[in-house]
């Protein structure tokens, strides 16, 4: 009998909207990871697992974590801090430019 339960979310279209509005981001490798309910049995215990969002070229990368299906807030993924609009653009830039170097 399983004590756990995991329900798979939709990844949400609003973020990733906002992701693919950065100029020249479809230059880059971009995979999103639908976030996680977990739910254990009997208790009053539960685990949301973010969405995960990771962005790279061929030998950088970033993962930002995306916590509510409304909200397209961004976090770094150690969750020291929030990531703009403005900063992901300047990182995207700059993934940009060094696949060009490579």
């Amino acid at each position: 009998m399983r004590n756990v339960s995991i329900k798979t979310l939709e990844f949400p279209l609003c973020v990733k909207n906002k992701i693919l509005r950065i100029r020249n981001i479809t230059k880059l490798n971009i995979e999103y990871i639908s976030g996680k309910n977990i739910i254990f049995k009997n208790t009053n215990l539960g685990i949301k697992e973010p969405h995960k969002i990771i962005i790279s070229n061929d030998n950088q990368g970033i993962v930002l974590l995306c916590y509510d299906d409304t909200d397209t807030t961004l976090y770094r993924e150690d969750l020291s801090h929030i990531i703009t609009l403005n900063e992901l653009t300047r990182i995207i830039e700059y993934l940009l430019e060094k696949n060009k170097r490579i």
